[in-house]
């Protein structure tokens, strides 16, 4: 991002778009035209940005953050329904071959997992076997391969991502995937209600523009901030799978062995600083009757 030049326009209305200038040429430019010729698109682009740090379509998070088994590109969570929402997918595109992979208790997946629930399903929780290995065949499976990379464009997490950059108003390659992450990682809502934020910090005194390096940055910085105190915690994290714990001289959000503060700050100024990112703007798809 270093080739940006300074100035980030940010137009009037929650829709609108920043005018980015950039330099002629950029390591990231090269390898967004690199992905063009290999028939990869923006969204492909930043997909794949993002399930770097999640894992292939068979990867499994087995409760190590207390949220349940997660699954796949994107990881998937049990706990927050996610998990529910990619099975019932998966189902509805094909049946026979979901029941003959997840096995009699099929139903009782569905039902347990869009309830967000952490309940054993057929007497074991999910993870724990025969459950792994039958997840593992389905992040395997062509088909549901094909589930994955549909929902991970199409689901709540990229929406999330594009209605973020409309708040936010810039759509680069860059932007896209530090907004998908936060979408994957912290939610789609989260995404949406920081970018609003950020726009109002730099909007709100009058300002008519920021450099694009200091937006960026700015979000990825306000990500984890919730996540940090400086003083001792008064009360119990809200989240009951995640627990205060004092990290050096301050105090840290942890989920089980993930310390959520670091770990998303590292993630976020990743991508800001990701010299294989264009940071040529790009054309959001037109708003759905949803997304308006």
């Amino acid at each position: 991002m270093k080739d940006a030049k300074p100035l980030l326009l940010l137009l009037g209305g929650a829709g609108a778009l920043g005018v980015l200038a950039l330099a002629a040429s950029s390591p990231g430019r090269q390898a967004a035209s690199r992905a063009l010729e290999a028939g990869m698109d923006w969204m492909d682009r930043v997909l794949a940005r993002v399930s770097k740090h999640e894992g292939r379509h068979d990867s499994l998070n087995l409760n190590y953050d207390g949220a349940g088994l997660s699954f796949g590109i994107i990881q998937w969570a049990q706990k927050p329904g996610s998990l529910g929402v990619l099975l019932a997918e998966m189902q509805r595109t094909d049946p026979a071959r979901f029941a003959t992979t997840f096995g009699p208790d099929w139903p009782s997946l569905l039902q347990t997992t869009a309830a967000g629930s952490l309940a054993p399903v057929g007497g074991q929780v999910l993870w724990r076997e025969p459950w792994v290995s039958r997840f593992q065949a389905a992040g395997r499976d062509p088909v549901f391969v094909a589930v994955q990379n549909r929902l991970a464009k199409n689901g709540e997490h990229f929406q999330g991502a594009i209605e973020a950059a409309r708040e936010l108003g810039v759509a680069t390659e860059r932007s896209l995937a530090l907004l998908y992450d936060t979408s994957v990682q912290q939610g789609p809502a989260f995404a949406k209600r920081l970018a609003r934020r950020v726009r109002a910090r730099f909007t709100g005194g009058g300002a008519a523009a920021v450099s694009y390096p200091e937006l960026l940055a700015t979000y990825a910085q306000l990500a984890p901030a919730h996540f940090r105190r400086t003083t001792p915690p008064t009360s119990p994290y809200p989240a009951s799978h995640i627990e205060w714990r004092k990290t050096g001289d301050v105090w840290h959000a942890w989920a089980g062995r993930f310390d959520l503060y670091a770990g998303i700050a590292r993630r976020r100024m990743g991508i800001v600083n990701d010299p294989d990112l264009s940071d040529e703007p790009v054309r959001l798809p037109e708003p759905t009757a949803r997304t308006a």
